[in-house]
Protein backbone atom coordinates (compact mmCIF):
# COMPACT_ATOMS: atom_id res chain seq x y z
CA UNK A 1 0.00 0.00 0.00
CA UNK A 2 1.40 3.43 -0.88
CA UNK A 3 1.28 6.41 1.42
CA UNK A 4 -0.78 9.45 0.55
CA UNK A 5 -0.02 13.04 1.43
CA UNK A 6 -1.50 14.21 4.73
CA UNK A 7 -2.14 12.55 8.05
CA UNK A 8 -4.25 9.44 8.42
CA UNK A 9 -7.82 10.08 9.57
CA UNK A 10 -8.51 9.51 13.27
CA UNK A 11 -9.97 6.14 14.25
CA UNK A 12 -13.70 6.20 13.57
CA UNK A 13 -13.41 9.15 11.15
CA UNK A 14 -14.75 8.82 7.61
CA UNK A 15 -12.29 7.58 5.02
CA UNK A 16 -10.34 10.21 3.12
CA UNK A 17 -11.50 11.02 -0.41
CA UNK A 18 -9.53 9.13 -3.06
CA UNK A 19 -9.47 8.35 -6.79
CA UNK A 20 -8.78 5.16 -8.69
CA UNK A 21 -6.48 5.14 -10.46
CA UNK A 22 -4.91 7.54 -8.00
CA UNK A 23 -3.82 11.06 -8.91
CA UNK A 24 -1.73 13.53 -6.90
CA UNK A 25 -3.68 15.26 -4.12
CA UNK A 26 -2.83 17.79 -1.40
CA UNK A 27 -4.60 19.11 1.69
CA UNK A 28 -5.13 22.83 2.28
CA UNK A 29 -6.42 24.25 5.56
CA UNK A 30 -7.96 27.36 4.02
CA UNK A 31 -9.71 27.76 0.66
CA UNK A 32 -7.68 30.94 0.04
CA UNK A 33 -4.47 28.86 0.18
CA UNK A 34 -5.46 26.64 -2.77
CA UNK A 35 -3.23 27.53 -5.75
CA UNK A 36 -4.50 28.07 -9.28
CA UNK A 37 -4.85 24.87 -11.30
CA UNK A 38 -1.88 24.43 -13.66
CA UNK A 39 -2.30 24.79 -17.44
CA UNK A 40 -3.24 21.46 -19.05
CA UNK A 41 -4.66 20.07 -15.79
CA UNK A 42 -8.06 19.57 -14.19
CA UNK A 43 -8.33 20.20 -10.45
CA UNK A 44 -11.16 18.98 -8.24
CA UNK A 45 -11.68 20.18 -4.67
CA UNK A 46 -13.54 18.24 -1.98
CA UNK A 47 -13.93 19.22 1.69
CA UNK A 48 -12.68 16.70 4.23
CA UNK A 49 -12.01 16.94 7.95
CA UNK A 50 -12.35 20.72 8.07
CA UNK A 51 -9.80 21.11 5.27
CA UNK A 52 -9.81 20.89 1.49
CA UNK A 53 -8.31 18.09 -0.56
CA UNK A 54 -7.39 19.11 -4.10
CA UNK A 55 -6.92 16.40 -6.73
CA UNK A 56 -4.74 17.15 -9.77
CA UNK A 57 -5.80 15.28 -12.92
CA UNK A 58 -3.57 15.40 -16.01
CA UNK A 59 -4.18 12.43 -18.32
CA UNK A 60 -7.30 11.70 -20.34
CA UNK A 61 -9.25 8.83 -18.85
CA UNK A 62 -11.83 7.78 -16.31
CA UNK A 63 -11.21 8.16 -12.57
CA UNK A 64 -13.44 6.54 -9.98
CA UNK A 65 -14.22 8.55 -6.85
CA UNK A 66 -14.23 7.02 -3.38
CA UNK A 67 -15.52 8.78 -0.25
CA UNK A 68 -16.21 12.13 -1.93
CA UNK A 69 -18.97 13.98 -0.03
CA UNK A 70 -20.49 17.43 0.17
CA UNK A 71 -20.12 20.15 -2.44
CA UNK A 72 -16.97 21.03 -4.32
CA UNK A 73 -15.36 22.56 -7.36
CA UNK A 74 -13.90 21.43 -10.71
CA UNK A 75 -11.50 23.69 -12.62
CA UNK A 76 -10.62 22.70 -16.20
CA UNK A 77 -7.37 24.27 -17.40
CA UNK A 78 -7.04 21.90 -20.38
CA UNK A 79 -6.69 23.44 -23.84
CA UNK A 80 -8.94 23.43 -26.89
CA UNK A 81 -12.05 21.31 -26.71
CA UNK A 82 -10.96 19.03 -23.89
CA UNK A 83 -13.67 18.54 -21.27
CA UNK A 84 -13.91 17.35 -17.69
CA UNK A 85 -17.09 15.36 -17.09
CA UNK A 86 -18.64 14.38 -13.78
CA UNK A 87 -20.78 11.22 -13.81
CA UNK A 88 -23.11 9.92 -11.12
CA UNK A 89 -22.73 6.46 -9.62
CA UNK A 90 -24.86 4.89 -12.35
CA UNK A 91 -22.58 6.36 -15.04
CA UNK A 92 -24.90 9.15 -16.24
CA UNK A 93 -23.19 12.46 -16.93
CA UNK A 94 -24.29 15.15 -14.46
CA UNK A 95 -21.89 17.95 -15.42
CA UNK A 96 -19.49 18.91 -18.18
CA UNK A 97 -16.80 21.52 -17.60
CA UNK A 98 -15.42 23.03 -20.81
CA UNK A 99 -11.74 23.90 -21.19
CA UNK A 100 -10.87 27.18 -19.51
CA UNK A 101 -13.91 27.17 -17.21
CA UNK A 102 -14.89 26.04 -13.72
CA UNK A 103 -17.92 24.55 -12.03
CA UNK A 104 -18.11 25.78 -8.44
CA UNK A 105 -21.02 23.78 -7.02
CA UNK A 106 -20.50 20.08 -7.75
CA UNK A 107 -22.52 17.63 -5.64
CA UNK A 108 -19.91 15.01 -4.71
CA UNK A 109 -22.50 12.92 -2.84
CA UNK A 110 -23.93 11.84 -6.22
CA UNK A 111 -20.65 11.66 -8.13
CA UNK A 112 -19.10 8.33 -9.03
CA UNK A 113 -16.35 9.34 -11.43
CA UNK A 114 -14.56 12.12 -13.29
CA UNK A 115 -13.67 11.70 -16.96
CA UNK A 116 -11.14 13.78 -18.89
CA UNK A 117 -12.04 13.65 -22.59
CA UNK A 118 -10.98 15.20 -25.88
CA UNK A 119 -14.63 15.77 -26.87
CA UNK A 120 -16.22 19.16 -26.27
CA UNK A 121 -19.11 19.59 -23.84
Amino acid sequence: MTATMGAAPPVGAPSAPATFPSVPAKYYGNADDIPKCRPGHVCATVAYGGKYRVFDFYRYGTYGLSDWHGRGKVVNEQAGGAAARVDDRSGAETACVAAGTALTDVNWDRAGRIRLTTARC
